[in-house]
C-alpha cells in the first residue's frame, strides 16, 4: 500500500512539473519570449513524450518563431503518435494536421498541404475554416473545381460570413463563372457594406463584364469609405473613363488622375485592379 501511494505521488509530481512547464511556456510566449517558451515546452514534452498536446504547442511556437523546419518535425511527431489510433481524432491531432498543412504551404509543398488539410476536414467536416484552408491549397494547384466545391460547402456552413462568401466569388472569377461571382459579390457587399475592398472587387468584376454604369457607384463608395487613399481615387477615374464616351471627357478625367501622386505600392495596387477589370476576351 505504501509503495502504491509512493508511485502515485511520483506520477502526480511529474504531472505537476509538466503543468508548470506548460504554464511558464504560455507566459513566456505571451510576453514575446519565444525562445523561453520553446525551452519550457521542450521540457514538458520530454517528461511526457507521448502527449500530442505538448508537441502541438511546441510546433506552434516554433512556427511563430519563424522556424518552420522544427515546427514541421514536431507536427510529424504528433501524427506518428496517433497513426494507429481508432475513432475520431483528438483535437490536438486535428490541429497538427492543420499546422502541418500550413508548414507544407511555407515550403511550397501544395500537394502535401492538401493531403493534411483533407485529413482535418474528414475528421471535422462541419468546420468551415478547415474547408477554407483546403480550398486555398487546392487553388495553388490550379484545382479550381475542387476548391469551388469546398468553398460552396463553407458558405453553406457559415452563410453570414462575408469573407468566406468573397472567397467563393474569387474562385468563381478564376473559373470565369462571372455571373455567379457577381451574384456572390453583391451579397458580400450587402453583408459588409462598409468594406471598401469588397466594393472595389465588385466594381472590377462588373467592369470586366462591360457593365461600367453598374460598376461606377461601387468605386465611388470605396472612395467615400477611404477618401485618403490615392489609389482608390485613381481607380475611380479609371471607372469613369470606362463609363463615358468622347475624347474630351476622357482627357479631362485623365488630367485629374495624372495629378494624383502614387507611391510604388499604390501603383502596383492600381495595376492589379486594372488587370482584374479588363474585359473578358
Amino acid at each position: 500500500m505504501t509503495l502504491q501511494n509512493s508511485i502515485l505521488t511520483e506520477d502526480e509530481a511529474v504531472e505537476q512539473q509538466i503543468k508548470q512547464h506548460m504554464a511558464q511556456g504560455d507566459s513566456r510566449g505571451e510576453s514575446g519570449d519565444l525562445h523561453g517558451a520553446v525551452s519550457e515546452y521542450k521540457k514538458a514534452a520530454a517528461l511526457a513524450p507521448d502527449s500530442a498536446g505538448h508537441w502541438t504547442r511546441l510546433a506552434e511556437v516554433y512556427a511563430a518563431a519563424d522556424k518552420p523546419q522544427q515546427a514541421l518535425q514536431c507536427y510529424q511527431k504528433v501524427l506518428e503518435s496517433s497513426r494507429h489510433s481508432n475513432g475520431p481524432l483528438p483535437a490536438e491531432v486535428v490541429e497538427a494536421h492543420l499546422g502541418l498543412g500550413d508548414m507544407c504551404c511555407t515550403f511550397a509543398m501544395s500537394a502535401a498541404a492538401v493531403r493534411s488539410y483533407e485529413r482535418a476536414v474528414r475528421s471535422r467536416p462541419n468546420k468551415p475554416f478547415y474547408r477554407w484552408k483546403l480550398a486555398t491549397a487546392l487553388i495553388t494547384l490550379g484545382m479550381y473545381d475542387k476548391a469551388q466545391r469546398q468553398l460552396a460547402k463553407v458558405v453553406e456552413l457559415a452563410p453570414q460570413d462575408a469573407f468566406y462568401r468573397f472567397s467563393l466569388a474569387d474562385v468563381l472569377l478564376m473559373m470565369r463563372r462571372d455571373r455567379e461571382a457577381i451574384r456572390e459579390l453583391k451579397r458580400v457587399v450587402e453583408m459588409a457594406s462598409k468594406d471598401d475592398y469588397y466594393h472595389l472587387r465588385l466594381g472590377a468584376a462588373l467592369l470586366r463584364n462591360e457593365r461600367p454604369a453598374e460598376a461606377l457607384p461601387h468605386f465611388e463608395r470605396a472612395v467615400a469609405l477611404n477618401e485618403n487613399n490615392p489609389s482608390y481615387r485613381v481607380l475611380l477615374g479609371y471607372a469613369r473613363q470606362r463609363n463615358v464616351k468622347g475624347e474630351e471627357h476622357h482627357a479631362g478625367i485623365a488630367a485629374e488622375v495624372e495629378s494624383i501622386e502614387l507611391h510604388p505600392y499604390d501603383a502596383d495596387f492600381v495595376n492589379r485592379f486594372k488587370v482584374l477589370s479588363q474585359p473578358l476576351p
